[in-house]
């Protein structure tokens, strides 16, 4: 909102004193004489802008128009301003970074896994299925062959019947076979049941550590952005000392090698701040290869709640392999057991009588159940001890694993409160190391102290700064190492 405070006459009198001196006021006094006015913008309290306006005796209406162009001015500046509204409404969060992690394509891939072993889950149900087929062939003999097995009343040779044999038959029907018992079948889809909770875990899991990882980087990234600008406030600072100390050497009063102390430490700090930017383009590049998203700076992040502890994630994918392993034992075991099926067929058959040269056609059908024993079969001893081997190792893996998770769990429980202490050691050593370089710097100019021991001040300060910055980039890790140990998902974790 624009006001206009008070009349021409007051705001004349209210004219700040940068404008110049104030000038009395006298009423119809126009003759040469420029009157000013301002107007005071309280649109934004913290910043007031001036919009200067003028008029003068010689031209009445020029008021009017340059109150126009302000007015316009004004409208067209506001606008500017709400129109950049939506950029920083769009800005990148922490929330955006771990939510894009889900839609990169390795995601998608491992997501794909997934329904891949549904497929295999729907495939071996339908080794329970009846199978229908049909067939067809036409063969050629060098001896009559029959059609179909035949009685020996079916035919009177005597009378000329034709007899069903032929050198060319042609055969079409269909075929049916069901799986009245077949064990290893049930077992194999149990099996797949287990490989299809082991792609779901390794989702969950890799989802998981992708946005640790995220985390982890971006804490990185605030690390090495922070204490850039330490450093840089250290620079400024012995840049100041450098000059002072470049005019001492000119007035003789101090030998040039105090400034060359002071020139290769500045030397040095110049060198680990480009280090830093050339680790902050790393870290960015990071963040683009885990969220496909570009980032200028780190981002901030907040601990909404702790992470729940509960079962590890890790251990869950490892025990669905020892079921699936105890499944593959199982399914080899059962390939020796019998085998029951139930079969079909319904045959066509035609060809030409080899006595009478006559086109015949004789059906051919049945339906019965078959039993299959494997009696001895050396392929399935060996697989079977195979899939043994391969169930111990895992046993012995997944064993092995749970110690090192309770190992891991126990460590990173440990190591929280004693990262909030050295948090608070490390902010009151910075602070400590503040007010000694404040000091330092007073008794330096006052030639009480020596360059190197300065310089140890200015150093001291930064090396505070970036042990406070390591410790909060420690936290965050340790953070992320919680989620993917118990398979919490960062989003409903940080903010």
């Amino acid at each position: 909102m624009i006001r206009i405070a008070g009349s021409i006459k007051s705001i004349i009198q209210r004219k700040p004193e940068k404008y110049g001196k104030r000038q009395p006021f006298i009423p119809g006094d126009f003759s040469n004489r420029r009157i000013v006015g301002y107007l005071k913008m309280k649109s934004i309290p913290s910043s007031p802008f001036w919009l200067k306006f003028e008029r003068t005796s010689n031209n009445q209406s020029l008021i009017h128009m340059k109150g126009r162009i302000i007015l316009k001015s004004t409208i067209i500046f506001f606008l500017s301003l709400f129109c950049s509204l939506p950029a920083y409404a769009g800005e990148v969060s922490i929330t955006t970074l771990l939510g894009a992690v889900a839609g990169q394509p390795g995601l998608e891939a491992s997501r794909l896994d997934i329904e891949s072993s549904v497929v295999q889950l729907q495939q071996a149900h339908a080794l329970l299925y009846p199978k229908v087929s049909g067939f067809g062939s036409y063969t050629l003999y060098n001896s009559p062959t029959n059609l179909r097995p035949m009685a020996p009343t079916e035919v009177n040779i005597r009378a000329g019947d034709s007899i069903p044999f032929s050198k060319r038959i042609t055969r079409y029907g269909l075929k049916l076979d069901v799986p009245l018992f077949i064990k290893s079948l049930y077992t194999l889809a149990d099996q797949v049941k287990a490989l299809q909770q082991v792609k779901k875990s390794h989702y969950q899991l890799q989802l998981i550590t992708r946005q640790a990882s995220v985390v982890s980087v971006n804490a990185s990234l605030a690390y090495a952005s922070r204490v850039r600008a330490a450093m840089a406030a250290r620079i400024d600072s012995l840049s100041k000392t450098q000059h002072d100390l470049k005019l001492a050497v000119k007035n003789g009063r101090t030998p040039e090698s105090e400034l060359q102390k002071v020139e290769t430490l500045l030397n040095t700090l110049l060198q680990q701040q480009n280090d830093l930017l050339r680790k902050e383009v790393a870290l960015r590049s990071q963040l683009k290869s885990l969220t496909n998203i570009q980032v200028t700076h780190a981002v901030p992040m907040t601990l909404l709640h702790p992470v729940t502890a509960g079962g590890f994630l890790g251990e869950k994918q490892m025990v669905a392999k020892v079921s699936m392993a105890e499944k593959d034992l199982q399914q080899a075991k059962e390939k020796r057991y019998p085998a029951l099926m139930l079969e079909g067929a319904l045959s066509e058959n035609s060809g030409e009588a080899y006595n009478t040269d006559d086109q015949i056609d004789r059906s051919y059908n049945y339906i019965g159940v078959k039993i299959t024993i494997p009696l001895f079969n050396r392929s399935l001893h060996t697989a079977i001890a195979q899939k043994k081997v391969q169930l111990s190792r895992q046993k012995q893996e997944l064993s092995q694993l749970r110690i090192d998770l309770a190992a891991t769990a126990d460590n990173l429980q440990q190591q929280l409160p004693l990262i909030e202490q050295s948090t608070r050691l490390a902010q009151a050593s910075l602070k400590s190391d503040q007010e000694l370089l404040k000091i330092a710097k007073v008794a330096y100019r006052n030639i009480r102290m020596t360059t190197e021991e300065y310089l140890r001040f200015e150093t001291k300060v930064l090396d505070a700064e970036a042990a406070l910055q390591e410790i909060y980039v420690d936290r965050w890790k340790i953070i992320s190492q919680q989620a993917v140990l118990y398979g919490n998902d960062l989003t409903g974790v940080i903010q």
